[in-house]
């Protein structure tokens, strides 16, 4: 009896081994799925600037090595482009656009005399062949059209002979910071200094009151070093609001004057040379003056 009993438990626990190894091999353990995260801060790019302000932003934008509240034209954040925003224009922008006009009247004043001459020609050898057919009662118109022809001749040679005079002048030469060649940066700065120089010792002042603000003025040089004449000399390119001030800073640039001969090397070889600056007076509270170039590329 004890026999046929321990038998059965021994089945028993065999069968319980068999069944827990069974589920034991059914079973898989596998790891957890990754959840995806979700980002609670967007980041920041980190990028180098070359200027900074006082004032920190309320808002950042990047991250850099100093503060920047906003940049170059842009109103509000970062500018997107690192091209200049070409609606607007700089200070000295009106001198390179009257250049470029005076180039666009010459060329079209030359297309106009070949056109003319041409039509001359053109109208001369009808008017021979017209010649020869007319009778006697035709003669009258003949002369007619013969004057206008004259008359033709005299505006001819009336653009050519302005075309001429034209080509003599001496050659216009404008100095700007983004344009200007090691010669022209050079004599700049020791226009710059003497010009300085004068105008600290003569601040401008009326009633005995001192004058400050600032005046664009644009300074005609001849090869010689003097003060060019003949088109005006100097004159205010953009005011300070104040007419004593602006009288000031002309009076201080003749006074200034001659600025040194050009270097031999960067005048014309067949006519006289002009250089034109366009530049910055800010008579500052120190009672200074401080002078900067202007230009088209600023």
């Amino acid at each position: 009896m004890k026999t046929i009993l321990d038998n059965l438990i021994l089945s028993v626990a065999i069968l319980i081994s068999v069944l827990f190894h069974v589920v034991v091999l059914l079973v898989h353990f596998v790891a957890p799925k990754d959840e995806p995260t979700v980002a609670t801060d967007p980041g920041l790019e980190i990028i180098l600037v070359n200027a900074k302000t006082a004032k920190r932003p309320m808002t950042a934008q990047a991250l850099a090595q100093v503060d920047l509240e906003g940049g170059g034209t842009h109103d509000e954040g970062r500018a997107k482009s690192p091209l200049p925003d070409m609606r607007h224009s700089e200070d000295g922008d009106s001198v390179l656009v009257a250049q470029r006009k005076i180039q666009e009247l010459e060329e079209r004043q030359r297309q106009l005399i070949d056109q003319v001459r041409n039509e001359t020609r053109f109208k001369s050898q009808r008017i021979l062949d017209k010649k020869q057919l007319e009778d006697n009662q035709q003669k009258e118109n003949g002369r007619d059209q013969l004057d206008s022809d004259k008359s033709l001749a005299r505006s001819i040679a009336e653009i050519a002979q302005t075309i001429e005079d034209q080509n003599k002048r001496p050659r216009k030469t404008f100095l700007s910071p983004s344009t200007q060649a090691v010669g022209h940066a050079i004599y700049y700065k020791s226009l710059q200094k003497k010009v300085e120089s004068v105008g600290t010792i003569n601040f401008p002042q009326l009633n005995g009151k001192k004058l400050y603000g600032e005046v664009i003025v644009y300074i005609p040089i001849f090869q010689d070093g003097s003060i060019y004449e003949k088109g005006g000399g100097p004159k205010v390119e953009k005011s300070s609001g104040i007419p004593a001030l602006d009288t000031a800073a002309l009076r201080i640039v003749r006074k200034s004057a001659p600025f040194g001969k050009f270097p031999v090397n960067m005048r014309s070889k067949d006519k006289d040379d002009i250089w034109i600056v366009v530049t910055r007076f800010k008579f500052t509270r120190d009672q200074q003056l401080e002078t900067e170039m202007r230009g088209g590329a600023q």
